[in-house]
């Protein structure tokens, strides 16, 4: 198992660090957030473009890192811990044996959990929010040559 973020006993300490103005943005993160601002994931579609952007500003919000004007899941404190922790996940699976048994193990340990019943859940319970699909970008016949 791979794990990464703060710890639940952490968190008021975040919180209270970035009211003051101390929550750092890690430099492989603000290039994400350049990259988003730039339009590079919105396709020219305008308003996915200023949804994006929005999302953005809002974690960006430092200040309010812990609440829901701000970073309210501290995303952007997990973030180095994240890469990290893929690092980790990143060389494990160069050994395929080590990787193919932590596999079989993760897989007969799972029982009644799914990320998609999770995500769901969570989506429900706790963002209180619908699922919003996103059509796929259609292909120009230009760009086809």
């Amino acid at each position: 198992m791979f794990i990464f973020g703060c710890l639940e006993t952490d968190v008021d300490g975040i919180k209270a660090k970035a009211k003051e103005g101390n929550y750092p943005i890690d430099g492989r993160l603000q290039q994400v957030f350049d990259c988003i601002k730039k339009g590079t994931f919105s396709l020219g579609d305008d308003t996915a473009h200023g949804k994006f952007c929005g999302l953005v500003d809002k974690l960006c919000n430092i200040t309010a890192a812990g609440t829901w004007e701000g970073d309210r899941y501290l995303l952007i404190n997990d973030f180095p811990s994240y890469v990290a922790a893929q690092e980790k996940v990143d060389k494990t699976y160069a050994d395929q044996a080590k990787w193919c048994a932590l596999s079989i193990q993760a897989a007969t340990s799972m029982a009644q959990f799914s990320t998609d019943r999770t995500i769901s859940e969570y989506a429900k319970v706790i963002w209180e929010i619908e699922p919003a699909p996103r059509p796929a970008p259609t292909v120009s016949s230009s760009s086809k040559a």
